[in-house]
């Protein structure tokens, strides 16, 4: 090893800024390449590098067999490509701008009018429920709780709470069934309400 490299790589170790901000320009030099597309993770690359490498010079891994410069680069190299990768396998999150805006259902009157007759039919299946059936869904639907929370706010066991919220479920089934038996879905006429 080199006097010099021996010197930076001391430097970078002790945190000497000089030596740091040497060895940053080189893996800058690597990360920033346009072809590598990193955008706002360059930072974050560029601090796994930096770790790396301290790990590395802490460990005498460096042998000095190539100038320190070639071997940062090497690191900066092997750390960009871990990152493609892993950019690959997990892609990014969308940006809010590019999720599309849910349609609205007013846009269409036959949508509307749909999303009316759906809503008065499950008013009119909860109606015909037992109240517990109606409290246990409004605890899981409209209150968003787990079975954990429901059986605690009930004071019994989440078991009971999944074979109670099973036999609700298959009550409103037969309810459903019951409200719209050859109507192709619809209400029976005998609800005016609709």
């Amino acid at each position: 090893m080199t006097a010099p490299d021996d010197a930076s790589v001391r430097g970078f170790i002790e945190g000497d800024a000089a030596c740091v901000r040497q060895i940053d320009v080189w893996i800058g030099q690597v990360l920033r390449h346009p072809g590598l597309r990193f955008g706002n993770d360059v930072e974050d690359v560029a601090q796994q590098v930096r770790r790396k490498l301290l790990t590395s010079f802490r460990d005498g891994r460096f042998q000095g067999t190539a100038s320190l410069r070639t071997y940062v680069w090497r690191v900066a190299q092997h750390a960009a490509i871990d990152h493609a990768r892993h950019r690959r396998t997990k892609p990014s999150p969308l940006s809010i701008d590019d999720v599309a805006e849910p349609s609205d259902p007013a846009v269409s009157p036959e949508n509307a009018l749909l999303q009316r007759e759906r809503r008065a039919l499950f008013g009119l299946v909860l109606t015909r429920l037992e109240e517990a059936c109606r409290e246990l869904f409004s605890l899981i639907v409209f209150d968003e709780l787990s079975y954990a929370e429901i059986a605690r706010r009930l004071q019994t066991t989440e078991g009971a709470i999944k074979v109670r919220a099973l036999r609700c479920r298959e009550k409103a089934v037969l309810e459903y069934k019951s409200v719209t038996s050859g109507r192709g879905g619809r209400p029976l006429p005998q609800d005016e309400s609709l």
